[in-house]
């Protein structure tokens, strides 16, 4: 088991890739967040690496720091972002118009942390 395999660990996915870069851009380096980029399983004929997904590993403050960051993402993106988040046995995917939809639903996932 790696490092970010850990009870605060949050796998998140999105609607598409890009969106999934975005996110991949603002947590990383982030003081308190240990992200991972995992990288989607090779389709014979295609180059290069497509990130599957994201595991970001927080706890206590940094989930404030994780859900500030999936504000400001929701709203620079626009609507209709889709994210999908996983902690554990809990799933968790929205498609938000703006972050006010999204935040109290990312709130209750990470509720035993805070």
């Amino acid at each position: 088991m790696g490092a970010l395999e850990t009870a605060g660990a949050v796998e998140i996915r999105a609607g598409s890739p890009e969106d999934l870069d975005a996110v991949y851009a603002e947590v990383r380096g982030v003081p308190g967040l240990r992200a991972r980029a995992v990288p989607a399983t090779g389709v014979a004929g295609e180059q290069g690496s497509v990130v599957e997904l994201v595991t970001v590993a927080c706890s206590g403050g940094a989930i404030t720091v994780l859900m500030q960051i999936v504000k400001s993402l929701v709203d620079s993106r626009g609507p209709g972002i889709t994210l999908k988040f996983r902690r554990g046995e809990d799933r968790l995917e929205v498609t938000a118009k703006n972050a006010d939809e999204i935040l109290p639903l990312l709130e209750n996932l990470f509720r035993d942390e805070s």
